[in-house]
């Protein structure tokens, strides 16, 4: 009997109890051999056979994230009504451990805490069965094919020049040859996949436009691994400057523009608007002028005027002489 490590004991007493599982009811399936990235598929009714995933109307998958979390997941919607699925999922180490599930529903997932592990192999076997028929798929997973990346790190994003300037650095389980990214700048603006980068340059940065900027990766097809996203980085927020400055210089243009004209108008009408705010003192009579030159307070009083004297009119008649006459 092979040797179980005790922490994987330990993790599938605990999912046997949460699933009422007796076993597998097969031989030790870390033992058996089976080929990478296919289906490893035995019958009561034909002869065995392999076929690849994308052959088979079931699917299936198991992801190990960077929390050293294994989550495998099933559906199995084309299953006749009364056929019976179980489950078996086996964690291949330089130990041995099986962990079994039984009577599972037709579409279903699990979860198991793991250690670390350099050579980790997971094996999923689903037996299905009918009445006096059954049928068994077997897929061996690799770790890389498991490995679900850490988001990239240290992202950053700045506007200079008016262009928007995104960089950041690959995750520590991956090189930036073998990364793939996925960059996202709000307002469903996501960009088609990077690659063989670390950085990004949007070279008409909208003025106008607040940027949220976040980040996510995998593995490049064409490299070994897994093809699932990793988590989307924490959101960057990204205010332009630029546009502070426009609405400065709107509220400037909008305030100085009144004041300008303003002037014009006071160099225009400069005579006229003296006169209104600075009127000419009035000049007084000429006859009060010799008073108020004068100290003398008294002085500002007239002198009586002598009365005109009556002028006396003496009325000469003249008559015409005649000698004959006697007066």
């Amino acid at each position: 009997m092979s040797l179980v490590c005790p922490v994987f004991w330990s993790s599938f007493l605990v999912l046997w109890a949460s699933q009422g599982a007796s076993g597998c009811n097969t031989q030790d399936v870390c033992l058996e051999e089976n080929g990478l990235e296919e289906i490893s598929v035995t019958s009561s009714s034909s002869p065995d056979e392999t076929l690849l995933k994308t052959d088979v109307n079931e699917t299936f998958t198991c992801l190990l994230y960077p929390t050293n979390l294994l989550n495998c997941s099933w559906s199995f919607h084309n299953l006749p009504e009364d056929t019976q699925l179980s489950v078996c999922i086996s964690i291949c180490d330089d130990v041995i451990g099986v962990d079994s599930l039984s009577s599972v529903e037709r579409v279903g997932s699990t979860s198991l805490t793991l250690q670390q592990h350099e050579a980790l192999l997971v094996k999923l076997k689903f037996n299905m069965s009918r009445h006096d028929e059954w049928k068994v798929y077997t897929y061996t997973y690799e770790k890389p094919r498991l490995e679900v990346l850490s988001p990239p790190v240290n992202v950053s994003a700045t506007v200079q020049d008016g262009r928007l300037l995104v960089t950041w650095n690959p995750s520590s389980q991956a090189s930036s040859y073998c990364s793939e990214y996925q960059l996202d700048l709000g307002d469903k603006d996501i960009h088609e996949p990077l690659t063989h980068q670390t950085s990004f340059t949007k070279m008409t940065a909208d003025p106008t436009h607040t940027y949220r900027v976040r980040m996510r990766t995998r593995i490049h097809k064409m490299c070994f691994g897994s093809d699932q996203w990793s988590e989307w980085t924490p959101t960057i927020t990204v205010e332009q400057s630029v546009y502070k400055l426009n609405t400065l210089l709107i509220v400037s243009i909008s305030l100085g523009i009144p004041m300008i004209l303003l002037a014009v108008m006071l160099l225009v009408r400069h005579q006229r608007v003296s006169e209104l705010l600075f009127p000419p003192i009035t000049r007084p009579p000429p006859k009060y002028i010799y008073f108020l030159e004068k100290s003398d307070p008294l002085s500002f009083f007239h002198p009586a005027l002598p009365p005109k004297a009556e002028e006396e009119i003496t009325e000469v008649q003249d008559a015409e002489y005649n000698p004959g006459k006697t007066l």
